[in-house]
Parts: C-alpha cells; sequence; structure tokens
C-alpha cells in the first residue's frame, strides 16, 4: 500500500489525533471528481456556450479577467494562457485582493468586460466586493461564478443576476481541510473545460489522460514523496513555465500553509530564477522541476538546471515531467515520470491539476514529519479556511489618481 493510502486507510479515531480526517482523501479523491465533474459540464455545454456566444465571443470589444483571492487567484495564473490561445481574446487575471484597491487600474471602462470569479466558499469578504464593484463601475459587465458551495454569497450572485453564469461544483469539491486541494484542481479543471468548449471531444480525452496519469503519480510515487519530505530541508523552490508556473506558484503555497510557514517556499520560471531569486536556494532547498513536455521549452528549462547543479545550489533536485531523458536526468536526483511509454499526450498547459498535487503531497507529509496536523496546520490560526478580519472600505466614484 502507498503512503498516501495507508493514512486514507487508518482507523478514524488514528485519523482524528493525526489531523487527517480529510486531507489525504480529498487529495486522493481528486481523478475521480474531475472526471465527475467534467460530465455535469458537458451536459451543461448548451447553456455555457449561449452565454460566452452572447457575452464574450460576439462582442466587439471583450476583456476577460480571471480573479479569486490565494488559490482561487492561482486558479487563474494556471489557466489564463491557455484560455487566451483557445479563445484569441484579451485574459488577464487579477486576484480580488488587488480588484478591491486598484479597479480602476485594471477594469477597462470602455471594454466589454466578463470577470470570471472562483471561490471555494465565495464567502470571502474580497470575493463579493470585486464583483460589486465591477457591477458599479463597468458599464458592460457578465459575470461567470465558478464554485464549490452552493450556499455561499458569489453562488447566490451567480443564481439570481441575469448577467451571470453560475458553475456550481459537486459537493465534494467543497473541501474540508484548511488548504485548498480538490476545490483547487476541480476549479481549474472548469477553467480549461471553458478553454476548450468548442472541441469537447479534444479535452474529454485529455482529461481523461490527466486522472489517469495523476492516479499513477498517487500508486506510484506517493511513498516517494513521503520520503523526500521527511528530509531535512528547510525551503523550497517551484519552478514551472507557461501555465505550469501558476501551478509552481499555487505548488509553493500548499507546502507553505500546510507547514505552518516553518517551511519558506518560492515560485518562479525557469528562465525568471536566474534573475536574482536563485540566491534563495541554499543547501538545505529541495528544488522541485515542473518540467515542460515540449522539447523547445525544455532546452531553456535544461540550461537552468545545469546551473543550479554546478553552482552546487540545492539540498534535493525533484523533477516532475512526462518522461525523463539522460540530459535531464543527470541534474537531478529523483523524479516523477507521468507518462513514460508516451501514450497520454498531455499538453503542459492542461498539467497544473496534476503537478500540483505533488505539491499538495508534499505539504501533507512535511506537515505530518513537523509534528503538526494537516487538517489544520495553523497552530496559532494565523490563517483560516476563510479568511477574517478583513474590513472592506467603499469608494462612491472612482479615483482620480491611479496607484
Amino acid at each position: 500500500m502507498n503512503a498516501l493510502y495507508e493514512l486514507i486507510n487508518l482507523p478514524k479515531d488514528k485519523r482524528a489525533e493525526m489531523g487527517v480526517e480529510y486531507t489525504p482523501s480529498e487529495i486522493a479523491a481528486q481523478p475521480r471528481l474531475w472526471i465527475e465533474n467534467f460530465e455535469t459540464l458537458k451536459r451543461q455545454k448548451k447553456e455555457i456556450l449561449n452565454f460566452l456566444a452572447k457575452n464574450v465571443f460576439s462582442k466587439p470589444n471583450p476583456r476577460v479577467t480571471l480573479t479569486g483571492a490565494g488559490s482561487s487567484a492561482h486558479v487563474g495564473l494556471s489557466v489564463q494562457n491557455l484560455l487566451k490561445f483557445m479563445w484569441q481574446l484579451d485574459v488577464d487575471t487579477r486576484p480580488t485582493t488587488d480588484i478591491v484597491t486598484h479597479w480602476d487600474s485594471i477594469f477597462l471602462k470602455n471594454a466589454d468586460n466578463t470577470l470570471v470569479s472562483f471561490a471555494r466558499s465565495g464567502n470571502s469578504p474580497e470575493s463579493m466586493t470585486a464583483i460589486e464593484i465591477a457591477e458599479t463601475f463597468c458599464p458592460k459587465i457578465s459575470h461567470i461564478v465558478v464554485t464549490c458551495n452552493k450556499d455561499g454569497a458569489t453562488a447566490k450572485f451567480g443564481r439570481e443576476r441575469r448577467n451571470a453564469f453560475l458553475i456550481l461544483l459537486s459537493e465534494e469539491t467543497n473541501d474540508s481541510g484548511l488548504a485548498m486541494t480538490a476545490s483547487f484542481t476541480t476549479m481549474l479543471m472548469t477553467a480549461q473545460y471553458l478553454a476548450y468548449i468548442k472541441n469537447l471531444n479534444e479535452y474529454e480525452r485529455i482529461i481523461k489522460s490527466v486522472s489517469e496519469a495523476t492516479q499513477r503519480l498517487f500508486d506510484n510515487y506517493s511513498s516517494l514523496i513521503k520520503d523526500i519530505a521527511e528530509t531535512e530541508f528547510e525551503r523550497a523552490v517551484f519552478l514551472g513555465s507557461g501555465c505550469l508556473h501558476g501551478c509552481a506558484v499555487e505548488s509553493a503555497l500548499k507546502l507553505q500553509e500546510m507547514t505552518d510557514g516553518k517551511i519558506i517556499c518560492k515560485a518562479d520560471t525557469f528562465l525568471g530564477v536566474r534573475h536574482g531569486p536563485e540566491a534563495v536556494i541554499n543547501d538545505k532547498t529541495l528544488v522541485v522541476y515542473l518540467l515542460s513536455s515540449n522539447p523547445f521549452v525544455r532546452k531553456y528549462e535544461l540550461d537552468s538546471m545545469k546551473e543550479i547543479k554546478d553552482k552546487e545550489l540545492g539540498m534535493t533536485k525533484l523533477a516532475i515531467c512526462n518522461k525523463l531523458d539522460g540530459e535531464a536526468s543527470e541534474n537531478v536526483d529523483q523524479s516523477l515520470e507521468f507518462d513514460r511509454e508516451g501514450k497520454l499526450k498531455i499538453p503542459d498547459s492542461c498539467r497544473p491539476i496534476m503537478d500540483v498535487t505533488v505539491g499538495q503531497m508534499l505539504g501533507l507529509f512535511k506537515s505530518l514529519a513537523i509534528g503538526l496536523k494537516p487538517d489544520n496546520p495553523s497552530v496559532k490560526g494565523v490563517i483560516n479556511r476563510v479568511v477574517k478580519g478583513v474590513k472592506i472600505y467603499h469608494y462612491r466614484k472612482p479615483r482620480k489618481n491611479l496607484g
């Protein structure tokens, strides 16, 4: 039995004692939840496509803004490039935490704006405020609300407004653990579905391949991930290119929040890390490479990997990849290969929902290794499942001075 399922199969009282009643099961459920929710989305294709045709595709000056807070904002980072490429439209990612203070330099007043809001609970203070600001200051605005909570404020808005479309995910995606796992990846799968909505046969093939490959990662590598988590690294750096950079950002957050900040994490691109951030990589650093399957992109990534090795940086270097070739293998200590036979053909742009599960498992096992409870690792309550204590200040008119 692999390490992830060993936790899931512990007696209930033992899981409660260790603080793993929810998180391991929520991680393990993801490949199944993606397929189940995809099937639901398939049945809604006509309604969704009609809304997009009316509010986005047919508009003379369409502009799409992806938003959310924390992990929900990272959904946008992980899908922005794919949506822009597939829709051939202006797609931008801006957190709700930016919109509530600087909406006047984010929204284009004369554009045909569509705000796509991602939220697990839909009850974070900034979530509805961002929507309200868009309604107030954008003469032409429509909304797509993607959420896991049928009772949340954003779900209520999506149900009640004529200029909004609600995509409500299955109740099981509304994680009980503190860290967003299934909620993040299933919302991201939904965003990928939207990108491929005019070519769903292709996306159906992709999501089934991603589900299969992720299950392989759980079955074949969760024990290795546990072993790596139990080493004495004190920092972690995640590197990814394109959509995988958004995945790197979310992976860094997962490991950092599930270890209560005891493991300091950073995310960057392979090219970007060489412009200063490489300085954080010391001999107590885990370096995780989200290695591209594109041979052209991989050339740049290999150069960064060689440089890190030649400078003798890092404690352990781990690659997540379709298949590790000889050149890449010389620059890593461990690898997780999800398509060694080359049969699945998963594009990098659709990998974030899979690759981030490695960050989730690193967070889970490292949390346990340092004596924390993964379901609620914040000992002093610094972070909560739904953010508390944010005071919202309302402006009656747009500010004159942009910041």
